[in-house]
């Protein structure tokens, strides 16, 4: 009886103790590609600011937000001029009226894209995965795919032999 409670006392011990160790995840959790549509971009006239948006808020013409009916409410997006390749992110805070346009950016969004003479232009816009949230560079790392490092025996790894 004393052996039993003696082995069972050490294998519940060595639960307590036992380290867990890191996971590097499988394939599937690796961070996918972000989907980029592409298509024409206006921006809100003047006449908006103060007015209330699909969110509650109240449309600021000099706030960086933008409408689209293609990105769910609330989220960050990434949206590049085709032409000069300028970036900028944006938050989706108001639903489209029309479908002829992938997105429509405030005012100051606009203005930093270098859009406001021509009012529509072609962009690209992909959705901010949440590891780019809050990074300096995060609009243009947006648009580039993701690292995959692959490593082989011989390329500075050295194998293990027992």
């Amino acid at each position: 009886m004393r052996f039993a409670f003696a082995v069972l006392a050490v294998l519940i011990s060595g639960f307590a103790i036992g380290e867990s160790f890191p996971s590097l995840g499988t394939h599937s959790s690796l961070p996918e590609v972000p989907q980029i549509v592409s298509g024409r971009a206006s921006f809100y006239s003047k006449a908006f600011h103060g007015r209330k948006t699909a969110s509650g808020e109240r449309y600021a013409h000099d706030v960086i937000s933008a409408a689209s009916n293609r990105f769910p409410m609330g989220s960050l997006v990434a949206v590049r001029r085709v032409l000069s390749a300028r970036c900028v992110v944006v938050r989706i805070n108001d639903r489209m009226g029309h479908r002829s346009r992938v997105i429509d950016l405030s005012r100051e969004a606009a203005v930093r894209l270098g859009m406001i003479d021509v009012g529509v232009t072609e962009v690209e816009v992909a959705l901010l995965p949440k590891y780019l949230i809050g990074h300096e560079h995060a609009c243009s790392l947006a648009f580039q795919p993701p690292v995959h490092l692959h490593a082989e025996e011989g390329q500075g790894l050295t194998s293990v032999r027992r």
